[in-house]
C-alpha cells in the first residue's frame, strides 16, 4: 500500500535502514506523522552513526512538535536554556541523576517533561513516579507541570483520574473491538514522601513492577536469530549488534517496560524512599528503571545528601565542581546561581536570579558563607566543618548522637515532652518519647524512642482542641507506662491555659516549661569566663527561648544524647541564629523565630522544640548534667568518670580490703 502523500517529506532518519520504516502507521498528518517518527527514535535511542539525531536529539524535536510548534499553537511552551539542556542530556544516559541547584533555577520544569515525554512514547509499557514532600506541594510543583503539558495536548493515551492524582495506562490485552480498557500496571502517579506521612507510598513502591507483556530477550545471540534483524545480522559487526538489538527489542511485542521515578524537592523527602529504592524497587525489576531527584542542597546526612554524595567523599568536592560521580555510580549535577542563563544574558528565562536579588539574599541572610547562600544561591551542600546555625551536622555525626544507648545494669526510664500545635508559630503537636538512665560507661544518658504527632479532630465541635490533644497525650503515655512526673509540655503562649486542662484531665504533677521572657542564670556546661568563673546563661543567650534551643549542646559534645533521627538532625541543624541588630553592642546570641525558619523550610520546627524541651525537661527536674571537661566524641571512658560503676566497684573493693578491716 502507498503511502499517502504528505505536505512535507517525512524524515525517517535510519529507520528505513533498521527494517523500522514500514511499521509506523501513517496518516497524511505530517506533525503527527514525524511526531511518531520521533518518538520510535527516542525510545531506541537512535544514535548519529546510525542516521538518527541521538536520545537528546529525539527528545529535543518531540518537544518542538508537541509544545514549541508554531503551527499547533500549544497553551504550554518549553523554553530551552543551558541548565534545562545540561540536565535532560543527562537524563538520557543516567540511571541515576542528582540535581542540585538554588532557587527559583527552574529544576522542576525539565522533570515534569522528561515524565510526561517519556509516558508519551511508550504508555503502555512506562510507570512514571513523581514525588514531592506532600500532594499539596507537587501539585504546585511537579505534578503541577506535569499536568500542564498532558492538558496543553488535544488528546493523549491513558485514562486520567485527577482527583485521584493518577493516569492508568492503555491495557494491551483490550479487544480492539470494544471500548478502551485501562490498566495500572503502566501510566502516571504522585505519591508523597515527607518525613512521617510516607508509609502509604512505601506499601506502594515496595514491590513495584515495570509493566511488561512478555519475556524479555536478554541474550545476544538469540536476538540475532530473530527473523526481523535478519537483515541487520548480515551488515552489522557483533559489537554494533550488541549494542543495537537490545535497544529494538524494547520496540517488539514482547518487551519489558520502563520505570521512571522523578522526586521533587528531594531533600525534605524520608529516607525510607530510597531504601526502599535501593532495596526493592531496584533489584527487583528486569526492565530499566530511573530515579532523579531534585533539590536545594542542605545537609549531608538528609535523603539528597546520601543519593548525592560524592564516590570520594564529601572533602573531595566544593563550589568549584558542578558536577560529580556518587557512591552508588550516578550522576550528580549542580548549578550555581551566581552565573545562570538570565545574568548571562538569556532573557527568557525570567524566573531565575538576578544579581541584585542575588545581593540582596546575602545582605539579608547572614552573608556569602551562611547555609542560607549555599543551599539558595551556590546550590551546594555546606563544608562539613562550617558552623552554619544552632547546630551544625558535625554536632550530631561526631556526637554519636544517631547512635544507640548501651544501659548499665538498672533499666532506664521512658519520659515525655509536648509542643502543643497552639503555641505561637506551630503546626502540629509533636510528642517525644525518650529514655533516661546510666549507660554502661556510667553516664547519664538521653535516648529518643520515637516522635510522634497527637492527633486532633477539627471537625469535633464538640471537644475543644486544647482538650482533645491534652487526653490523647495522657492516653498515649499511659499505653507506653509514662508517669506525670516523667512528663513536661511547652508552657509558652496557648500552653499556660493549656496547663489548666492537663492538670485537670492528667495530673498537676506534669512539669510546664517557659520558653518565655530572659535567659536564666543557670551555668552553660562547664564553660569559663576568662576570670575562670562559670558562663551562665543570661551571658551567653539573648533569651529564654535560644538558652532552650542551645540547651543540648554540652550534652552531644559529652555523648550524652543518643536515638537522634535523620529527620530530628536535618531540622535541628537547619534551624540559624538571627542577625544582631548593626544598634546593639550585646554579643548575646538569638535564634531566628518560628515565622522566619517556617518561611524559609516550608514547616515549623516542632520536632526539635518537643525534643529541646525534654532536654530541658531532664536538666531542671531530673538533674541531667553535661560530664566535666574530659573531650569526648562519643563515649567516655569509664575510668575517666567518678560515678562509673566500675569506679564506684573500685572504691567499695579499697574500703574493704583495707588492712584494718582484713580478718588476720
Amino acid at each position: 500500500m502507498a503511502r499517502p502523500k504528505t505536505p512535507k517529506k517525512l524524515n525517517y532518519y535510519g529507520l528505513d535502514w533498521l527494517g523500522y520504516a514500514n511499521s509506523i502507521e501513517v496518516t497524511g498528518d505530517w506533525n503527527r506523522d514525524q511526531l511518531a517518527i520521533e518518538m520510535v527514535c527516542f525510545r531506541i535511542g537512535l544514535k548519529r552513526s546510525e542516521r538518527g539525531l541521538g536520545k537528546f536529539g529525539h527528545f529535543k524535536r518531540i518537544v518542538e512538535l508537541l509544545w514549541n510548534n508554531p503551527d499547533l499553537n500549544s497553551t504550554k511552551k518549553f523554553i530551552w536554556c543551558e541548565e534545562a539542556e545540561t540536565v535532560i542530556r543527562e537524563f538520557c544516559v543516567e540511571d541515576e541523576v542528582g540535581g542540585a541547584g538554588p532557587t527559583s533555577l527552574g529544576k522542576t520544569e525539565p522533570l515534569a517533561l522528561w515524565a510526561v515525554v517519556n509516558y508519551l512514547c511508550d504508555p503502555t509499557h512506562t510507570k512514571v513516579i513523581l514525588m514531592s514532600t506532600t500532594i499539596k506541594g507537587a501539585k504546585d510543583r511537579v505534578w503541577g507541570r506535569a499536568q500542564a503539558y498532558l492538558r496543553s495536548l488535544p488528546d493523549y493515551p491513558g485514562k486520567p483520574l485527577w482527583s485521584s492524582n493518577l493516569i492508568k495506562g492503555p491495557d494491551p490485552s483490550s479487544d480492539p473491538s470494544k471500548p478502551a480498557e485501562f490498566w495500572e500496571e503502566s501510566g502516571m502517579f504522585l505519591y508523597a514522601g515527607e518525613q512521617g506521612k510516607a508509609s502509604e507510598s512505601l506499601e506502594k513502591l515496595i514491590g513495584i513492577k515495570a509493566a511488561r507483556t512478555g519475556k524479555p530477550v536478554t541474550d545476544i545471540g538469540e536476538m540475532k536469530n530473530l527473523p526481523e534483524f535478519a537483515g541487520l545480522a548480515e551488515l552489522m559487526s557483533n559489537e554494533d549488534l550488541e549494542d543495537l538489538l537490545p535497544r529494538l527489542c524494547n520496540l517488539s511485542e514482547n518487551r519489558t517496560g520502563r520505570i521512571i521515578f522523578g522526586i521533587d524537592e528531594a531533600t525534605g523527602v524520608a529516607t525510607a524512599i530510597l531504601d526502599a529504592y535501593r532495596n526493592n524497587m531496584q533489584p527487583g525489576n528486569d526492565g530499566y528503571i530511573q530515579l532523579i531527584m531534585l533539590g536545594n542542597p542542605n545537609l549531608h546526612m538528609d535523603t539528597f545528601g546520601l543519593f548525592c554524595e560524592p564516590e570520594n567523599g564529601w572533602d573531595n568536592v566544593s563550589v568549584k565542581d558542578d558536577r560529580w560521580r556518587t557512591k552508588t555510580g550516578g550522576l550528580c549535577l549542580r548549578f550555581n546561581a551566581e552565573n545562570n542563563s538570565r545574568i548571562k544574558g538569556n532573557r527568557k528565562v525570567t524566573w531565575m536570579l538576578t544579581q541584585k536579588a542575588i545581593d540582596e539574599m546575602a545582605i539579608n541572610n547572614g552573608g556569602r558563607e551562611s547555609l542560607y547562600y549555599y543551599r539558595f544561591v551556590l546550590g551546594m551542600w555546606c563544608p562539613q566543618g562550617m558552623s552554619i546555625g544552632v547546630y551544625s551536622q558535625a554536632d550530631v555525626t561526631l556526637s554519636g548522637a544517631m547512635g544507640k544507648a548501651v544501659w548499665g545494669f538498672q533499666k532506664p526510664v521512658l519520659h515525655s515532652s509536648l509542643d502543643p500545635n497552639f503555641t505561637i508559630g506551630g503546626d502540629k503537636a509533636s510528642c517525644t518519647f525518650f529514655h533516661y538512665g546510666q549507660d554502661t560507661a556510667g553516664r547519664k544518658v538521653m535516648e529518643i524512642k520515637e516522635q510522634i504527632a497527637i492527633k486532633v479532630d477539627a471537625g469535633n465541635n464538640e471537644v475543644p482542641i486544647p482538650y482533645q490533644i491534652a487526653r490523647e497525650w495522657k492516653r498515649e503515655c499511659i499505653q507506653r507506662g509514662v508517669i506525670p512526673f516523667n512528663a513536661c509540655y511547652d508552657a509558652t503562649g496557648g500552653g499556660v491555659p493549656f496547663g489548666a486542662i492537663v492538670s485537670q484531665e492528667w495530673s498537676p504533677k506534669v512539669q510546664a516549661i517557659t520558653w518565655a521572657g530572659k535567659a536564666s542564670k543557670t551555668p552553660i556546661g562547664n564553660e569559663r569566663n576568662p576570670d575562670k568563673s562559670r558562663v551562665t546563661a543570661n551571658q551567653r543567650f539573648s533569651n529564654k527561648m535560644t538558652e532552650i534551643w542551645y540547651g543540648a549542646h554540652p550534652f552531644l559534645r559529652r555523648g550524652q544524647i543518643k536515638g537522634i533521627t535523620t529527620a530530628l538532625a536535618t531540622e535541628l541543624c537547619s534551624r540559624m541564629n538571627a542577625d544582631r541588630p548593626e544598634s546593639t553592642l550585646s554579643n548575646a546570641v538569638t535564634v531566628e523565630t518560628k515565622k522566619v525558619y517556617k518561611r524559609r523550610e516550608g514547616h515549623s520546627p516542632d520536632d526539635s522544640d518537643s525534643f529541646l524541651n525534654g532536654v530541658e525537661h531532664l536538666k531542671t527536674r531530673h538533674g541531667f548534667k553535661p560530664l566535666g571537661d574530659i573531650p569526648t566524641a562519643g563515649a567516655a571512658p569509664a575510668t575517666k568518670t567518678k560515678d562509673s560503676p566500675w569506679e564506684v566497684f573500685k572504691q567499695r573493693a579499697r574500703r574493704i580490703t583495707t588492712k584494718t578491716n582484713l580478718p588476720r
